[in-house]
């Protein structure tokens, strides 16, 4: 732990997010994403598919015709919250999000996913909707790229790194504004 270095600070949450994207039994391999609807926060869980620090992005896949979609459609502004509860470290994280779906991009992402996580793309009925039974969603898999799915991409503006210790909270944040070279906050 770089506790007292904001340049190892930097480094590990990279690590982290790296290892999130790739071990489903990190603490940060699944986030909280809070987006706008209207002038209500909305928040949910969703799973880090890919981070990226030279471009300073974090991605997720979700479902086209998800609630998210038009909130973020409407209100670009997203905050990520990361928290492992093994390492006592919480990582939060402010970007403006894109939206991607039937590009390029999520065909490549698309060919590489699995049957299973493919299926839920491929739902008779939109995420929110009022149904009568469980039963009533059913997935019809057909080998073409779903239009349901997209990849969200979260351009990083501002990363809040806080560690939780008995002998004391330590907290950073590292803004584009400063080109991310870190400054100490009080916890």
């Amino acid at each position: 732990m770089n506790q007292y270095n904001l340049k190892g600070i930097y480094e590990e949450i990279w690590e982290y997010l790296g290892i999130g994207v790739t071990d489903r039994n990190s603490g940060f391999h699944t986030f909280s994403l809070a987006t706008i609807n209207g002038d209500i926060p909305d928040n949910r869980t969703v799973v880090l598919r890919g981070c990226n620090k030279e471009d300073m992005k974090l991605s997720f896949n979700t479902n086209n015709f998800s609630k998210k979609i038009k909130h973020i459609s409407n209100n670009h502004k997203v905050s990520a919250l990361f928290y492992d509860k093994e390492k006592k470290v919480q990582i939060r994280i402010m970007g403006v999000a894109s939206i991607n779906n039937g590009n390029e991009y999520c065909k490549n992402k698309w060919n590489k996913m699995s049957n299973q996580s493919k299926e839920c793309y491929y739902q008779n009925i939109k995420p929110g909707d009022i149904i009568d039974n469980p039963d009533d969603v059913k997935t019809e898999n057909n080998n073409e790229m779903s239009n349901s799915f997209s990849i969200i991409d979260i351009n990083i503006i501002v990363i809040d790194w806080l560690c939780l210790s008995a002998s004391g909270h330590t907290r950073a944040r590292f803004m584009e504004e400063n080109k991310y070279n870190g400054e100490w906050v009080a916890p």
